[in-house]
């Protein structure tokens, strides 16, 4: 991953397989079809990260707005352990990079144990410091979003990685607002990110549709991250902003485009504009018969297609100089038709 690779598009299932590994499978199968990168899951263990019964989560669902507990909402949206064993086996065998965001050690041990190739550290968990130090001694790739972070809060981050001698990191653009209003998600902290931070640079997207996301690659992003479902109407916290399988599949096509489009950045022509420059650029014409031993002025020129003669910008270097043949009206002019040596 990185500058000068193709964008490494990550499917998030996150919870929106509502609790069953089934419907976890038929996700690996539609991201697997929309030609993702990478299929990705959360390892969780609902009384480890929440305190109280008593913290309350609200969310649209439906089509309408939810209250209830939290912890309650993460049991009934948790896999259990055994799980993902046969969900990286499934991803796998799709052609698929499986990874998982874990929220504490043993689902950390868990998945190094399955193989997983990188962790991926949410931005709820960028402040815990105990737990990226563990994540950093595995030395394996960290994928890093930085929701809801200031500049200190990052580099401190990275310092708690980076000083487990793992730097194999890679820094995500995130919001954290379910979904990511427009006027908040602030494209331009990916150019800011990758300024100040010696990181690949990376997004994390949760806002409805696939603008943004296009929009992070154009300025940069060479990682993408985005939740999809099978149904928005499904219920649940996050379907209903998700990418559909259509909008998903469409999302990798589009990308695939930009990237096309986007090319190396090198300020020269390509060789097809180079054979265009040739057939609609001007030259320096003949515009009138011209004998031998003429000393040319303006008056004895005229600019006209193709471009493979003496270009305009050479005029005043053929001004001033005598023909060394005769020269037809219309002719495009050469070096060697010019006196004193002309190098064309």
């Amino acid at each position: 991953m990185g500058e000068g690779k193709r964008t490494f598009i990550i499917a998030e299932v996150g919870v929106n397989h509502n609790g069953d590994p089934h419907v976890a499978l038929e996700m690996i199968d539609t991201a697997a079809d929309a030609g993702v990168d990478c299929v990705k899951f959360q390892t969780f263990h609902a009384e480890e990260f929440i305190n109280s019964p008593g913290e309350i989560y609200e969310y649209n669902s439906q089509g309408r707005p939810v209250k209830e507990s939290m912890l309650e909402m993460f049991r009934r949206l948790e896999l259990k352990r055994e799980d993902f064993a046969r969900l990286f086996t499934h991803a796998r065998k799709r052609g698929l990079i499986p990874l998982s965001t874990p929220t504490d050690r043993e689902a950390v041990d868990l998945l190094d144990e399955l193989g997983a190739e990188a962790f991926k550290i949410g931005s709820d968990d960028l402040v815990y410091t105990p737990f990226l130090e563990y994540v950093g001694r595995k030395q394996k790739p960290v994928i890093l979003s930085t929701g809801m972070a200031r500049g200190f809060d990052i580099d401190r981050a990275l310092r708690a990685i980076t000083g487990e001698g793992n730097d194999n990191i890679i820094l995500l653009h995130c919001v954290s607002l379910y979904p990511t209003p427009e006027e908040a998600l602030n494209l331009r902290r990916i150019q800011t990110l990758g300024a100040v931070f010696d990181f690949p640079i990376g997004f994390s997207d949760h806002s409805s549709g696939t603008t943004a996301c296009i929009g992070a690659v154009a300025l940069g992003a060479c990682v993408l991250e985005k939740h999809f479902t099978l149904n928005k109407d499904m219920a649940g916290p996050d379907h209903w902003f998700s990418a559909d399988p259509n909008e998903l599949a469409s999302l990798v096509r589009e990308v695939r485009r930009l990237e096309r489009a986007l090319g190396g950045g090198a300020l020269k022509p390509s060789v097809s504009e180079q054979e265009m420059a040739r057939l609609c650029r001007r030259s320096i014409v003949a515009g009138r018969d011209l004998p031998k031993g003429h000393c040319l002025s303006e008056s004895d020129l005229a600019y006209q297609r193709p471009g493979t003669g003496l270009p305009p910008y050479d005029r005043d270097r053929v001004l001033g100089r005598r023909t060394m043949a005769a020269i037809p009206k219309g002719t495009i002019l050469k070096g060697y038709q010019l006196e004193a040596g002309f190098a064309q």
